[in-house]
């Protein structure tokens, strides 16, 4: 494993060094977008820095590129540890037993590399687990031409056509994702989709390319270091999705925090934007049927979706930001506070008689945890039981009973309890049989899957199987093509054709020349004493009834056959001879 440590330099640049097992292999000093070229090189799979905001700061080339790699690289923060930040001198004093007043930007490059290998220092998140797929054009089509139009239909066709079939393999593999698309005058110039998945699972199902006009790249979303939210409060959010999103941020009792109106804002940038506001607990849109963004956002941050009964008309828009009394700077911002502030309205009846009835006995914390809960569907009385409960977890109540009704306040909370009980059994019962289906599909999912495999398995071996046989024929066929092409080269020289009538059963004695059809070997033409020859050895093409015989090999297989037959009578000859010397005969 390659760790890489990095120091800010002279001038904007980075000291480095190279650490491979336990030996730096590689020192310098480098810009940040030389640097890159180490992580081809030696695979760096650990970068150690000392302070993660140089990085960000003077290595952007260098972020960008960690984000496009094929594997992650994991970022250390030497100088961070549980207890908060230390100086570099303290920890090479400590681990590495160096004394040093001040440490050089080289040295403090090896020694971060080496306190990172040891284990010093905490991983830092570099990105969110998003990833980008974006789809643009390669070549400017800026100085026109009588081909410009078509050559932009062209274009936006083929990033079209890249852009549904990006989107059909992520759907295929169950991905999150929001698919944002830039136009320029009618034509596609662009399509970006924001993946809520790690940047190596995304590149198993889409993969990087650059065409001649149109090119695929992936990467990861650099973290967002926004402000987060100092307290946990609780907010309704209205929602205009598009091209340019408009958000709108109240609190549930009405007060508008905030609206803002951005381009390409995913559902990611959209919660990371709330966080320094608080939860968002009620999700809203001007429209009957809500947008499929505005869903996933609601579902996403755990939300109730609220849609009106009608889609809300341009005076009504207006009304409420009379009302309300806000300054919306664009359409989508209206539209996002028309959504939110309907919203509130529909809820602000219960909403106040909950602070009118229980505001004496309940906490702010309280009050918003029970409007919390009666967005989410519980009664009144639901809700505020929970809101007690949740008061009684944190703090000890005395109470008192007085003797003329000694248990009629406990019946009354128990009931109350009680009911609560009830409801949430019933949810918990409507969660287990949601539960239950999913699994029951997700079973068959796999087993359908199971199947796919075995079958994929068999017909790949299947097609192997064919594969070698259809080799094994050719090789066939080339054998029998260049016999043919001999025979007729050679026939009449050669080669004669011969009927199955012109062959003979050989019992012994036969002519040299005769083609014995029921002999093999030769062994077996000199065991039978025949000067026949064996068909199938002097054969060389079988075709029905007629045999194309080699000529060279009749004469050849005879003069064999003869010798054998001379050598076999000079043998029986001496046989005689030693047997009649013994007097055996």
């Amino acid at each position: 494993m390659a760790i890489l440590g990095i120091d800010i330099a002279a001038g904007g640049s980075f000291a480095y060094a190279v650490l491979e097992g336990k030996s730096i292999v590689e020192k310098g000093v480098l810009s940040s977008r030389e640097l890159t070229h180490l992580f081809k090189r030696y695979r760096v799979e650990v970068l150690a820095t000392d302070n993660i905001g140089e990085l960000f700061q003077y290595g952007r080339p260098l972020v960008r590129l960690l984000g496009k790699l094929p594997y992650t690289v994991e970022v250390v923060e030497v100088t961070r540890g549980a207890g908060g930040y230390r100086k570099m001198e303290e920890l090479v004093r400590e681990h590495l037993g160096v004394v040093r007043g001040k440490l050089e930007p080289l040295e403090t490059a090896e020694h971060l590399a080496t306190l990172a290998g040891m284990g010093v220092g905490m991983p830092v998140k570099l990105f969110e687990e998003e990833t980008v797929i974006l789809v643009y054009r390669r070549i400017s089509t800026s100085p026109g031409g009588m081909s410009r139009n078509r050559y932009m239909r062209n274009i936006t066709h083929r990033i079209k056509s890249i852009a549904s079939k990006i989107e059909a393999r992520l759907k295929e593999a169950r991905l999150d994702y929001d698919l944002f698309l830039r136009e320029e005058s009618g034509e596609v110039t662009s399509a970006k989709f924001v993946v809520y998945a790690n940047r190596e699972v995304v590149r198993r199902y889409v993969k990087p390319t650059r065409g001649i006009d149109v090119a695929v790249a992936i990467y990861s979303a650099p973290a967002k270091r926004g402000e987060s939210s100092t307290r946990g409060r609780l907010l309704i959010l209205g929602v205009d999705p598009g091209i340019v999103t408009g958000l709108a941020i109240l609190t549930l009792d009405g007060e508008v925090l905030d609206t803002v109106a951005r381009r390409s804002f995913s559902r990611g940038d959209v919660m990371r934007y709330v966080q320094q506001w608080g939860v968002p607990i009620l999700v809203a849109t001007d429209v009957a049927e809500a947008p499929e963004f505005v869903k996933r956002l609601a579902a996403m941050g755990g939300a109730v979706l609220y849609t009106p009964s009608r889609d809300l008309s341009s005076e009504e828009k207006a009304q409420i930001l009379d009302k309300v009394g806000w300054q919306a700077k664009t359409s989508h911002e209206r539209d996002a506070l028309a959504a939110a502030y309907r919203a509130y309205l529909e809820y602000k009846p219960k909403f106040e008689k909950i602070e009118k009835e229980f505001g004496d006995i309940l906490k702010f914390e309280q009050l918003e945890h029970a409007k919390a809960l009666v967005v989410r569907g519980y009664s009144i009385a639901q809700a505020v039981s929970e809101a007690l409960k949740k008061r009684e977890e944190k703090e000890t109540r005395v109470v008192y009973i007085t003797v003329e009704k000694p248990c009629a306040a406990r019946d009354e909370a128990l009931t109350t309890r009680l009911k609560a009980l009830e409801y949430e059994n019933q949810q918990l019962q409507r969660e287990l049989d949601d539960l239950r289906r999913e699994y029951a599909q997700l079973r068959r999912y796999v087993e359908d899957e199971k199947w796919r495999d075995a079958k994929y398995r068999e017909m790949q071996t299947r097609l192997e199987t064919l594969t070698r046989e259809l080799a094994k024929k050719d090789a066939e066929m080339e054998q029998l093509r260049k016999t043919l092409l001999e025979i007729l080269m050679n026939y009449g020289s050669r080669y004669r054709l011969v009927h199955i009538s012109q062959t003979a059963e050989c019992r012994g004695n036969e002519p040299v020349g005769t083609i014995c059809r029921n002999l093999s070997t030769v062994d077996e033409a000199v065991a039978r004493r025949t000067l026949g020859v064996p068909l199938k050895q002097v054969a060389k093409l079988e075709l029905g009834e007629f045999y194309v015989v080699d000529l060279d090999a009749v004469r050849e297989l005879a003069d064999q056959i003869r010798r054998r037959l001379d050598e076999k009578k000079e043998i029986d000859l001496r046989k005689l001879v030693e047997q009649y010397r013994r007097g055996l005969i």
